[in-house]
């Protein structure tokens, strides 16, 4: 406001005419005085005395009125000694806004990557494998074990005055299974966890008998393996057995040890 009011008393003085100026001023030739009213739209009036005196300009007064324009007005009305100053010497001062915040734009955030739902899979049905029976297999030609073997029993029924058994090509096939159920299977027993007993073994392999029996054995070669079996009643009482007409022998080797099994039947 001072700074505005400074320019306007300047301009005033290089503004009005000397008699217009003249007539509103005392008669102090050193001195001058000269009334500025100034009306914006603030509905009040401003009114200064000053003067000017040896080049230097004085305030002498101020004096503050309240009045009611009725108008609306930019540009105010300033009058110097009852006179209006002509518009084109004012310029009004223009109000200084705040700069407006510029909103920083939000990141948007990544949309949400839709999932494929889970197509659950029904559980498989396991399917029932049938029981393996057993196989034949080829074994036409008697082993240099088989004849081993065949002569120790032979020789053991001659001492009793019992005939000799016959080499049966079936029980031969049959026994060398059950040799080989024990050694891959590891267990050693009459009753395969896969064939069952030794009877229901027979029957699979369609070996028709009214009497059967069977020896096994676990040992490191044919010879240690007859020792054994004539040791035990048991198994010496099938070996020399008179109702039995054909043997089935077979060997299966694993690792140190042989797996001996001999079938009888009559």
């Amino acid at each position: 406001m001072k700074k505005f009011l400074s320019s306007l008393i300047m301009l005033a003085f290089v503004l009005v005419p000397a008699g217009s100026i003249l007539a509103c001023t005392s008669t102090t030739p050193a001195t001058s005085t000269t009334k500025l009213v100034w009306s914006g739209n603030s509905a009040t009036n401003y009114t200064y005395y000053f003067s000017k005196s040896s080049g230097a300009i004085k305030i002498l007064r101020k004096r503050t009125t309240q009045i009611n324009t009725g108008t609306n007005s930019s540009t105010p009305i300033i009058k110097i000694n009852g006179v209006p100053l002509n518009p084109e010497y004012i310029t009004p001062v223009p109000k200084t806004q705040e700069p407006s915040a510029v909103p920083t734009p939000k990141t948007p955030e990544p949309a949400p990557v839709p999932q494929p739902a889970p197509n659950p899979q029904p559980a498989p049905v396991p399917v029932p494998q049938p029981a393996p029976s057993p196989q034949p297999e080829p074994d036409a030609v008697p082993s240099s074990m088989q004849n081993e073997m065949l002569g120790y029993i032979n020789a053991e029924r001659a001492k009793a005055n019992v005939a000799p058994l016959v080499l049966d090509e079936k029980l031969c096939q049959g026994a060398y299974l059950k040799s080989k159920d024990m050694a891959v299977n590891n267990y050693f027993s009459h009753t395969s966890p896969t064939y069952g007993s030794p009877f229901d073994m027979m029957k699979s392999l369609g070996i028709a008998y009214n009497l059967a029996g069977e020896n096994i054995a676990k040992n490191s070669s044919v010879k240690g393996a007859h020792d054994a079996f004539m040791n035990s009643s048991g198994h010496r009482a099938n070996i020399l057995n008179a109702g039995f007409k054909k043997v089935g022998l077979g060997f299966y080797q694993e690792g140190y040890y042989l797996y001996v099994t001999q079938w009888f039947t009559n």
